[in-house]
């Protein structure tokens, strides 16, 4: 639980910024993901839902997340949590955003978010990447610009993680052979499209109902292969099949694109053994015996 000092500054601030009208009454702790501590902020007419860390662990996490919130607020129908504040106090960084109050889903929630999905994905620009690294979790994303998708995807996804693999001693020789072997067949395996921007991170945990509308969080933001969306939707399941057939109504994609989900979902599967452990090499193993 956060210090009452602490409280005593977020209240200071939210009421001096006429972002809060009353005093702060109460701070629950509340599920917030495996990287930061969560509350909500609750007074008698309003709620926000904060996040803090520690100043030295991840370095402009929340500064990230914030740019990449707006990019998706900017790109898409599908709603973000409005960004209330970010600062830091002591050794914390913390970011406050509007607090969604869940509803049930409207009759065309899974129409509205496949539709959102693609117009998100129609924008573009010349590269694949982002003009700055973010997180992917707890993780450096690296987003080094590249003209080519594959290459992209080789060195700044699948080689990255290999790296930080090694470095953590969850990388046993089987599996970087593996890997090392499949490089040289990935170049023109993947469709040729433009930059799409991506979410980035879109599994079930990352989207929520807001008034009854698709709502995304907890964004890791850049501009790749539309198709990697699709695949990490599929990694962990909790999309309806209604979903896919409106974004592929409103962006028809390309012949065969299931047969890629498996290469896609390499990279949120190697970040798995990154931040979790060993275990998950396992399903990475059964993907890369098909391919190499």
């Amino acid at each position: 639980m956060i210090s009452e000092a602490f409280k005593v500054y977020l209240e200071k601030s939210l009421l001096e910024a006429k972002l809060l009208t009353n005093p702060i009454s109460q701070v629950f702790s509340v599920s917030g993901g495996s990287v930061n501590q969560a509350y909500e902020l609750r007074s008698k007419t309003s709620s926000y839902f904060l996040k803090v860390n520690r100043l030295d662990a991840f370095p402009e996490m929340f500064e990230k997340e914030v740019s990449g919130l707006n990019l998706l607020r900017n790109a898409s129908s599908i709603q973000v949590p409005n960004v209330i504040m970010k600062g830091e106090f002591e050794q914390f960084s913390f970011l406050i955003l509007e607090y969604v109050t869940l509803s049930e889903p409207k009759s065309n929630y899974w129409k509205n978010f496949g539709e959102g999905l693609a117009m998100l994905h129609r924008n573009s620009q010349d590269s694949f990447g982002l003009g700055y690294n973010n997180y992917n979790g707890s993780l450096l994303q690296v987003n080094n610009l590249q003209t080519d998708w594959s290459m992209f995807f080789i060195e700044n996804r699948l080689m990255e993680q290999q790296r930080q693999a090694k470095d953590k001693g969850r990388l046993d020789e089987q599996l970087s052979n593996m890997l090392n072997r499949l490089y040289p067949k990935l170049d023109g395996y993947f469709p040729k499209e433009q930059p799409a921007l991506l979410h980035g991170d879109l599994w079930s945990g990352n989207y929520l109902v807001k008034n009854g509308e698709p709502c995304f969080m907890d964004p890791a933001v850049y501009y790749g292969h539309r198709e990697v969306d699709l695949a990490m939707s599929l990694l962990f399941g909790g999309f309806d099949k209604k979903m896919y057939e409106a974004y592929n109504s409103s962006f028809p994609l390309e012949k065969d694109w299931e047969k890629r989900v498996d290469i896609y979902n390499l990279y949120p599967l190697m970040v798995h053994v990154n931040l979790f452990g060993a275990s998950y090499a396992q399903r990475v193993k059964s993907i890369l015996k098909y391919y190499t």
